[in-house]
């Protein structure tokens, strides 16, 4: 019986780890589509990738990020722009990974 509590125990620890990992490495946002174009602003979507892009224990998120455009609410519209990293500017695509309604979600990554 006691083999079975400590397994179960340590399941549940594994299980939580597997958790956080997934939250430490989620490189997504989510954004509401307004005004007249009904899209994301581009404002909003500049801010949400400066606060949410990082690379946990490899690189920190950007200083700043600077869009053409905002994002459509459709899947797999995509911006180009350009994220600056301890000075070196990047080219960042934020790409829609999800629409319901006005929600948008989208993620983002960095071209090579």
């Amino acid at each position: 019986m006691k083999r079975i509590v400590i397994a179960l125990a340590v399941a549940a620890v594994l299980a939580g780890g597997v958790v956080v990992a997934w939250s430490v490495f989620d490189n997504s946002s989510v954004a509401t589509a307004s005004g007249a174009d009904h899209t994301v602003p581009r404002t909003e979507v500049e801010k949400l990738a400066k606060e949410n892009y990082a690379i946990p224990f490899v690189q920190d998120g950007p200083q700043s990020v600077s869009c053409p455009r905002g994002l459509r609410p459709k899947m797999d519209d995509t911006v180009e722009c350009t994220a600056v990293f301890k000075g070196e500017s990047k080219t960042m695509l934020i790409s829609v990974t999800g629409v319901k309604g006005d929600r948008v979600s989208f993620d983002y990554g960095l071209s090579k």
